[in-house]
């Protein structure tokens, strides 16, 4: 299996590289590797920015499509995987949970992608998607069709309801994502 950590972002709301934010002592995106290391044998991270990312020794992916977002970093991360799935997830998710990842893993025989709908709506940058997705992906890119999940019409996604409360990690929701200043203090770093 392979995980994907999506950091080519703008980070225009934080006004500062979310990734590397620290949360309990240590950078989001270290905290990320930490914990994905040992559940996948290979952990890429979706940025075009490779020099920033090289200290933390993840094998850096830039975006093969023109416009930068998180569909294309989904893309690039897809197409280097050299498994039939990704787990991918965003570089400003510092709660992550193990068990949910698993879970989520266990649940995609027979769908191209598994896509948690938590207490806040669908979660499609905490997912696992197969790389039968590539082709769906490719034609929104032609239409221009960047949201990111424009493509699920085009391929079989299970939507499993996932109870936040129930994944907590350090008394969080695994699907915080640390977009804002106000995010990132509800984050307790």
């Amino acid at each position: 299996m392979t995980a994907g950590i999506l950091a080519g972002g703008a980070s225009s709301r934080m006004g500062r590289n979310k990734a590397l934010l620290e949360v309990g002592g240590r950078p989001i995106l270290r905290r990320q590797l930490d914990l994905l290391r040992p559940l996948f044998e290979r952990v890429l991270i979706g940025a075009n920015d490779p020099d920033l990312y090289a200290p933390f020794g993840a094998e850096i992916i830039p975006d093969q499509l023109a416009e930068r977002s998180p569909l294309a970093g989904l893309h690039a991360l897809l197409s280097a995987a050299r498994t039939e799935h990704l787990f991918v997830v965003p570089c400003d998710a510092p709660f992550l949970n193990p068990r949910l990842i698993e879970h989520l893993l266990d649940l995609r025989a027979g769908f191209d992608a598994v896509v948690p709908e938590s207490d806040a709506g669908l979660e499609p940058l905490h997912a696992v998607y197969s790389r039968s997705c590539l082709p769906a992906i490719e034609e929104c890119a032609r239409r221009g069709e960047w949201k990111m999940t424009a493509f699920h019409p085009r391929v079989r996604v299970r939507t499993p309801r996932i109870a936040d409360r129930e994944w907590v990690v350090e008394g969080r929701s695994p699907f915080l994502n640390v977009n804002t200043p106000q995010d990132y203090g509800s984050a307790g770093p």
